[in-house]
Order: structure tokens, then C-alpha cells, then sequence
């Protein structure tokens, strides 16, 4: 029991839970077709075929990732990796997120503002349009590239969760997700929670710098600092 729960967490990747009830669920099946005495060869080699197809997906999958290990162990020195490494250090991020985010974005420095990081990734406002017809609901675009997408909207997740000691992962973003929930529908809140996971992306590429978890108070704080230290 134990191995079939074991081998269902770690495939499925949704915890214990998901699970015991997908073993659960199992059984059940199992011993309802017990009972009906449904047992049938084409179904049993039906299933053997999708476990072999299932198994030689996760074959390929590894052999991919062994092989974006092994070109960005090769170019340690070049900035492309340099920024690979940047944007793992934000709070979620793994390897395939952050290679993902920088073989969308390519080259950095054609982006200068953070808008146009949203624009390139689809996550700007725009309202539906046809013809003479103009409607008056704002939405994301979704113009933009669905593989990076997708990454900010899984690294938004990760960013408002609750980790297994009941803290937040990201107090920060976490407590302005919350806030939005107040005044606005959650998937309105989730973009504008995405927007800012995007803007603390653009910030990592350009400062150089590694991620860190900055209080809003702190931030004013710095940004009121460096003007100051302009205008000197």
C-alpha cells in the first residue's frame, strides 16, 4: 500500500492527501470490478500499455532536463546562465522555471521597462474589440508567450501559498494578494499579484542581483534613498 501511495505522491506531486485518495479510489475500482467480475484482457493490456507510455514519457522528460543541466553546467560563465541562476534565487523558482522564463525572454536587454516584460509575456491589460465594436471588459491580452505564462502564473501560486508550518512563502506578496481579495474577484487579484511576480523578475535581471524579500515600507524607503543620492 504504502509503495503505490509513495509512487502516486511523488508522480502526481500534490502531496499525501491527493494521494492516499487516489489509492483509495484504486481499490474501490478494483474491488467493484471484483465483484462484477468485469475483468477483461483488452482492458487489463489497455492499462499496461498506458503505464509503458507514462513511463517513457518520464524516460524522455529526464533525459531533457539531464540535457539543460549539462548545457548550463557548460556555460557557467556566460550572462545568459549568470541570469538563469538570478531568477532561481526568487522564492518558488526551480531550474526549469527560471530556464524556461530566460529561453522566452532571451535577450534582456531589449526590455527597458517592466511594461514591456508584461506586454512580452501577455499579462498586459486589453479590452476585446471587433469591427465597431468595443467592449468595456479588461482582461490579460494572452498575446504574449503561454510557456513563460504560465511559469509567472505557477510562481504566483507558490508566491500567496501557505507552507506546511502555516507560513506564508512570500509574506510579502502574500498579504497584498489578501488585500486585493478584499475589493476585487480572487483571478483579479491573482493578475495583479502576477504583475508584481513580474516586476520583482525584471528587477532581479536588471539590478543583477539576487532575490530578496523586501516589506513595502523598506522598499519606499530605498527608493527614496537612491533618489536622493541622484539628485546629489
Amino acid at each position: 500500500k504504502q509503495e503505490i501511495i509513495d509512487i502516486i505522491k511523488s508522480t502526481a506531486r500534490f502531496g499525501l492527501t491527493y494521494a492516499q485518495n487516489k489509492y483509495n479510489a484504486i481499490i474501490q475500482a478494483a474491488t467493484d470490478a471484483n465483484q462484477f467480475g468485469y475483468i477483461i484482457d483488452s482492458n487489463i493490456k489497455r492499462i499496461r500499455l498506458y503505464i509503458s507510455f507514462i513511463r517513457k514519457y518520464d524516460e524522455e522528460i529526464n533525459s531533457i532536463l539531464e540535457s539543460l543541466h549539462e548545457l548550463v553546467d557548460a556555460n557557467e560563465d556566460s550572462d545568459f546562465v549568470k541570469q538563469i541562476h538570478l531568477i532561481e534565487t526568487f522564492k518558488g523558482a526551480g531550474f526549469l522555471s527560471a530556464v524556461s522564463i530566460m529561453g522566452e525572454i532571451g535577450d534582456f536587454s531589449a526590455f527597458s521597462k517592466p511594461k514591456q516584460l508584461f506586454a512580452y509575456f501577455g499579462l498586459d491589460p486589453a479590452v476585446k474589440q471587433s469591427g465597431k465594436f468595443e467592449g468595456t471588459k479588461v482582461q490579460m491580452s494572452k498575446r504574449g508567450s503561454a510557456i513563460a505564462r504560465r511559469v509567472i502564473h505557477t510562481l504566483t501560486l507558490q508566491s500567496i501559498s501557505i507552507s506546511r508550518n502555516r507560513e506564508a512563502k512570500n509574506p510579502v506578496l502574500r498579504e497584498y494578494y489578501l488585500k486585493k481579495c478584499d475589493s476585487k474577484p480572487k483571478l483579479v487579484a491573482m493578475g495583479a499579484v502576477s504583475h508584481k511576480v513580474c516586476n520583482m523578475i525584471f528587477a532581479i535581471l536588471r539590478d543583477n542581483k539576487p532575490f530578496k524579500i523586501i516589506a513595502p515600507q523598506e522598499h519606499i524607503k530605498q527608493y527614496n534613498s537612491a533618489k536622493c543620492d541622484i539628485a546629489a
